[in-house]
């Protein structure tokens, strides 16, 4: 019992630090700190994100907490299993990305627009905290609610 109360607690504390990540400093730009919501303002508004795959994602991105809460509402209509896949799908989605961003950005030194590794360190740890507790929600036992008495209390209740 007390292992899958566990594993809710690692996968909702994933959902916040990568909904937390996501309203961070992510790059520093003079003596401006922005979050990835202003910087994707800014690619949409360029049009740097052209047509696709990408433009979906960036066009999408504010959509990140209201996804990140559809865990949440699985997991309270007791579907741990779904809970857990869309935890692991969405960590698996913000670690990449925020571990790309980090990657790609560290090497950039010189710039007058540099990376702040708060934001995506936080996204990424999220990303991680998800893809773990989701695995084990999904691969675990079906619920962290203790069936007392098994087969035969729940005859006897009804």
């Amino acid at each position: 019992m007390r292992l899958l109360i566990a594993w809710c607690w690692m996968t909702g504390c994933g959902l916040v630090l990568v909904i937390v990540g996501s309203f961070l400093p992510w790059v520093i730009s003079g003596t401006v700190k922005r979050s990835s919501y202003e910087i994707i303002g800014v690619i949409d508004r360029l049009g740097i994100a052209g047509d696709g795959f990408v433009a979906g994602l960036v066009s999408n991105w504010p959509l990140l907490g209201v996804l990140c809460f559809a865990p949440v509402i699985a997991a309270a209509l007791r579907r741990w299993r779904l809970a857990g896949g869309m935890s692991v799908l969405i960590g698996l989605v913000a670690a990449a990305f925020a571990l790309g961003i980090l990657t790609f950005a560290v090497e950039r030194l010189g710039l007058t627009v540099r990376l702040e590794p708060l934001g995506p360190s936080v996204m990424a740890a999220g990303g991680l905290l998800l893809v773990g507790g989701g695995l084990c929600m999904t691969f675990g036992n079906s619920s962290p609610i203790r069936r007392i008495g098994g087969r035969s209390g729940a005859a006897n209740e009804s």
